[in-house]
């Protein structure tokens, strides 16, 4: 045996259970231990009877303390066996799911994961010896309670029978098909996708990134960008994303104003108070009519209709709408169309002249004075319109 070897076991102690292999703390750490191998560290620990492996730091305190001279730490766990385990009582567990709050339910997907109790188990020593187990009494197992809309199915996995949100005070539980959310700023909603409705009560602030199968209703303020929604969207506290990302919507969308933000919307747009400074993509109708229904700096690209009080700026920002649709779906009308104000009509780009109103209805005054190309049209097109 080598006097490494013999170095290595005169400093290791093991427990009176022999579960563990300690070097205790103020263990005299020989100088011929400052360059110790893994590879004698095993040996020593083969000399015991020991096939363990060792803790992967072991060698590294061993050089360590052998500068030192000492172990000056706390006692060191070389290894350890495996100690008896107790009855284990039963539980529930939610199963994780990708881009989903754990507590979202999606049709027919298993939701919760429930965990019989399981008997005791004895354990293994360092030398390979069986370690009884103290007799103990079974607890009963995990009973749920479980509103109509989940299944407990004889694998122990709870399934839903709708898309919602799942909430469980100890081991009743309770559904709602609309997933609720107090504040949509933490890095749990960051990536989420939601297949039911969704209702955030608070503020809609953040990197997000959403799809949500549903209708989304956000009471606060919405600030996060790349958010897609295919159901009907409201937005009462208004939208402003300073345009980090665009929004998506594939039904209707109602909110209080739209400010510094691209928006498309698939659907009907209802703005109650205004649209500045943001690029605008709606599919069916736009109306803007409350207090003050007022459309600035923006460029609005419409296949129905556009109705608001007052279209343009007083302060240079040009405005363009391009009324996009059929004869039909052009039924527009501004009760106050300021001068600059660029509007494609019936193919022809028109600048107001000064200000004015209009009524797509209407044969155009001598007040809209018309650039006459298309080319005109293309050249007041952005590119992100092309």
């Amino acid at each position: 045996m080598s006097p490494v070897i013999q170095a290595l076991l005169s400093l290791m102690t093991l427990t009176d259970d022999k579960l563990s292999l300690l070097i205790k703390k103020g263990t005299k750490i020989p100088a011929n231990l400052i360059r110790v191998k893994h590879s004698e560290l095993a040996e020593a620990l083969s000399q015991l009877g020991i096939s363990v492996p060792p803790h992967k730091n072991t060698v590294n305190l061993i050089r360590d303390a052998a500068i030192k001279g000492t172990h000056t730490g706390d006692d060191f766990e070389v290894c350890r066996g495996e100690p008896p385990q107790g009855v284990q009582a039963g539980r529930w567990e939610w199963i994780e799911t990708m881009r989903r709050p754990t507590d979202h339910a999606v049709e027919n997907e298993p939701i919760v994961q429930v965990i019989p109790p399981s008997p005791p188990r004895p354990g293994i020593n360092l030398f390979g010896h069986e370690i009884p187990a103290k007799e103990e009494a079974m607890p009963e197992p995990v009973t749920l309670n479980l509103p109509p809309e989940l299944e407990l199915r004889s694998d122990g996995t709870v399934i839903a029978k709708a898309s919602g949100q799942v909430k469980a005070d100890g081991q009743t539980m309770t559904f709602s098909p609309v997933y609720v959310i107090e504040k949509a700023h933490s890095s749990e909603y960051a990536v989420s996708e939601f297949f039911c409705d969704v209702h955030v009560l608070g503020d809609l602030i953040g990197t997000m990134k959403w799809r949500v199968f549903g209708n989304l209703e956000v009471e606060g303020h919405w600030q996060a960008s790349d958010i897609e929604v295919f159901g009907d969207v409201q937005a009462k506290g208004g939208i402003q994303t300073n345009q980090v990302g665009p929004l998506r919507f594939w039904r209707n969308c109602q909110t209080t104003y739209i400010q510094v933000s691209q928006v498309g919307v698939l659907g009907h747009l209802t703005v109650e108070n205004s649209v500045q400074l943001s690029e605008l993509r709606v599919g069916g109708d736009l109306t803007c009519t409350s207090n003050p229904g007022a459309i600035l700096g923006s460029t609005l690209h419409v296949y129905g209709g556009v109705r608001a009080n007052k279209v343009g700026s007083e302060n240079g920002l040009r405005t363009r709408i391009f009324l996009l649709g059929d004869e039909n779906a052009r039924k527009s009308r501004f009760e106050r169309l300021l001068q600059g104000t660029v509007i494609t009509y019936r193919g022809e780009s028109y600048t107001a002249a000064r200000d004015t109103s209009f009524d797509s209805s209407q044969p155009l005054t001598t007040i809209v004075t018309a650039e006459t190309t298309s080319s005109a049209e293309n050249s007041e097109k952005p590119k992100d319109a092309e």
